[in-house]
């Protein structure tokens, strides 16, 4: 086992008028997130030593952006005078009261990471991607992870949101804009620390921070929104309070699921990210399927990777393999050996999205997350509640009753060859824009009849149409019907076609 780390002090909170002047100096030295992946070529910056000396040599100038991107992204050492000239407005000492420097011999060093995400400025903990000496209260700042669950999380104005197991606080922020009222938990003083500080950093004064387990903050409370972000991983370990719950296998974000129906307002959604021990063959969702059974919300089950024993232990553990591979050795065969005896065949990553929906039978559907081709997702997210709301026990003569929009945010790609002089489609995919950005094969029919669904006329108005103008036989013609509505039926689940 590793040592005992000590954590360093969280920033702190001062006066409003302290921030207003940081915020105002770090935009007038453009240090945004624009300027960083047009410097630096990345928007996910590592702080690994081999990537972070890459950045550094693309930074050879002395100029404001420069020096802060040195300083507050790349954790190198600057000139005092080099940090007074590019935020003048602050000063170093300023800085060092809010507990974001240190100042030793005419060098500023950063004592935290502070990160431009949007229009918001997000500071979290400072280095420690080697994967030595974390310390267990160690504060990350915005993962891929934190960027699928606010992709995720629908948008739409609401009174209440809660924000469980903030971290740095980033979900609370972007709920803020939103939501009239945001509340946040964590078991984590440091992580409450810095969310407070990013909070006030950025002008937000909607949230208020919870300390404590879980939804034990939020007890007898329901809310319109719910976003969570755990510490999902099955791991043997306690050493990293982002990473590890310390319960056993899944059990964790089964009690998270489990738990937010109870904190939901009709028609309220919760978004919570989560892993889950899979079988290695079988149904990915036959698991989750058990936690959200009977929950009193509906629930669209989503999953971007199913990954064996061996994948899961060493993707979580390649940092300290970087640094220590014997540390490393020891690891892998501690987290094989607590899988294999919790007879763990494989880990699911992915999603559960939640509406609580008072309902006789609540519906459940399952779906992959194309974590490549995601967007922002709540309004597709709102499309596909909708459709499957629709599509719950409905007939086909209903359906054929139903007036049917293309959404706006789709693309038909057509893959040409060359024969007989000239072109002839080989293929075509419709796809989604936005969201979830589904993909699906269509066929020269259901090409030919994307055109027409604009929200005016019933699908049977259109199918019989359909059926003169493709000059099918009267055999053909006959089969079109039952042929097409299994396709329409997809597209309207997959959120490309919406009833009006």
């Amino acid at each position: 086992m590793r040592r005992a780390v000590e954590s360093p002090a969280p920033p702190r909170v001062t006066g409003a008028d302290t921030f207003r002047r940081l915020r105002e100096g770090l935009l007038g030295a453009s240090f945004t997130a624009e300027r960083v992946e047009a410097e630096l070529g990345t928007h996910e910056l590592s702080s690994r030593p081999a990537e972070t000396a890459v950045h550094l040599r693309r930074l050879t100038g002395a100029d404001p952006f420069s020096t802060l991107a040195k300083l507050f992204l790349l954790d190198a050492g600057v000139d005092a005078d080099r940090v007074e000239g590019a935020i003048p407005a602050v000063g170093v000492e300023a800085l060092e009261r809010l507990g974001l420097v240190e100042l030793a011999g005419g060098r500023v060093q950063a004592t935290v990471r502070l990160v431009p995400h949007g229009d918001y400025f997000v500071a979290s903990d400072a280095g420690h991607e080697s994967g030595a000496d974390v310390p267990y209260d160690y504060v990350p700042g915005i993962q891929a992870p934190s960027v699928t669950l606010a992709k995720l999380a629908v948008r739409r104005p609401c009174s209440r949101a809660a924000d469980v197991g903030t971290g740095c606080g980033i979900q609370a922020l972007l709920a803020a804009k939103h939501v009239d009222r945001v509340v946040a938990t964590d078991t984590s003083p440091r992580a409450l620390a810095f969310a407070a500080f990013n909070a006030a950093l950025n002008g937000i004064e909607n949230v208020e921070l919870r300390l404590g387990d879980g939804f034990e903050p939020l007890a007898g409370e329901r809310f319109d929104l719910i976003v969570s972000n755990p510490p999902y991983v099955i791991s043997p370990d306690a050493a990293h309070a982002y990473r590890d719950s310390g319960l056993a296998a899944d059990e964790l974000c089964r009690r998270i699921v489990q738990s937010v129906p109870a904190h939901l307002e009709e028609g309220g959604f919760a978004h919570v990210l989560v892993s889950w021990a899979a079988a290695a063959e079988g149904d990915w969702a036959d698991p989750l399927r058990a936690w959200v059974d009977e929950s009193g919300c509906d629930a669209w089950l989503l999953q971007y990777r199913t990954s064996d024993p061996l994948t899961h232990a060493a993707g979580w553990l390649k940092p300290l393999g970087e640094v220590d591979p014997v540390l490393y050795a020891g690891a892998l065969d501690r987290w094989l050996e607590y899988l294999e005896r919790l007879r763990i065949e494989a880990v699911g990553y992915g999603a559960v999205v939640l509406r609580r929906r008072a309902a006789d039978r609540n519906w459940i559907r399952t779906d992959p997350l194309p974590l490549d081709r995601l967007e922002p997702a709540g309004e597709h997210t709102l499309r596909v509640f909708a459709a499957q709301d629709t599509l719950e026990g409905l007939g086909d003569d209903e359906l054929l009753d139903l007036p049917l929009a293309l959404t706006s945010h789709h693309r038909l790609r057509q893959t040409l060859s060359c024969a007989d002089g000239g072109f002839v489609v080989e293929s075509q995919t419709l796809d989604l824009t936005d969201g979830l950005a589904f993909t699906i094969g269509v066929d020269r029919h259901t090409a030919s009849l994307l055109p027409h669904f604009d929200g005016r006329r019933p699908l049977r108005d259109i199918l019989a149409r359909a059926s003169e103008t493709f000059e099918l036989e009267p055999s053909e013609r006959e089969a079109f019907v039952p042929a097409a509505l299994p396709v329409v039926r997809r597209l309207l689940e997959l959120g490309f076609l919406e009833s009006r």
